[in-house]
C-alpha cells in the first residue's frame, strides 16, 4: 500500500502565505527604510560589479583558446562514445551528457546511439569555456590511455559512479 501525503487545500495555502506576508510585514516594519534601500543599493552594485568583471574576463579569453578546447573534446567525444563496453546503453550517454556536459537529450530513449553522439558534438559547442576544457582534457585522456580508460570502465559499473568525479578525478591527475 502506497501511502500519500494529503495535498495541501487552496485555504490552507492561501492562509500560509498571508501568514508569511506578514512576517515580512513585520520585519520590513522593524528596520529603517532606509537601511534597507541602501541594502539593497548595495548588492546591486555587488551584482553590477560581478556581472561587468565576468564579462571582461570571458572577453579576455582568446578565441583560438575556445576552439582549441572544443576540437580537443570534439575529437575526442565520438571515440569514447562509441565505445559499447564504456556506454552500454543510450541511457548511459545520456547520462554523461547531462552530468558531464549539462546537456538534457530530449527523448534519449527513442534515438539511435550514433544520432545522440552527432547531437552531443554539436550541443557542446555551446558549452562553458571551463566545461569544454575539462570534459575535452577527461575524453583525451580517456582515449589515450588504455589505464584510464580501463579504470572509468570499471568505476562506471559501480553503484553511485558519476561522471563528474571522473572528471575531477582525472583532472587532477592531468594538470
Amino acid at each position: 500500500m502506497v501511502s500519500r501525503k494529503n495535498p495541501i487545500s487552496d485555504a490552507d495555502a492561501a492562509i500560509k502565505t498571508l501568514d508569511l506576508l506578514q512576517e515580512l510585514v513585520w520585519a520590513l516594519q522593524s528596520r529603517e527604510s532606509s537601511d534597507l534601500l541602501s541594502g539593497v543599493s548595495h548588492l546591486r552594485q555587488l551584482a553590477m560589479k560581478d556581472r561587468t568583471e565576468r564579462r571582461a574576463h570571458d572577453k579576455r579569453l582568446p578565441v583560438h583558446a575556445r576552439q582549441r578546447d572544443l576540437k580537443a573534446l570534439v575529437g575526442s567525444m565520438p571515440l569514447v562514445l562509441a565505445d559499447a563496453e564504456l556506454f552500454p546503453s543510450n541511457e548511459d550517454i545520456a547520462k554523461f551528457a547531462v552530468e558531464a556536459l549539462q546537456i538534457s537529450i530530449a527523448r534519449w530513449e527513442k534515438r539511435s546511439r550514433y544520432e545522440m553522439i552527432g547531437m552531443l558534438v554539436m550541443e557542446s559547442m555551446n558549452a562553458s569555456p571551463q566545461r569544454l576544457r575539462e570534459v575535452g582534457r577527461l575524453l583525451n585522456k580517456i582515449s589515450d590511455e588504455s589505464e584510464s580508460m580501463a579504470q572509468i570502465k570499471l568505476n562506471s559499473r559501480q553503484t553511485g559512479f558519476t561522471w563528474n568525479e571522473a572528471i575531477r578525478s582525472l583532472s587532477t591527475s592531468v594538470e
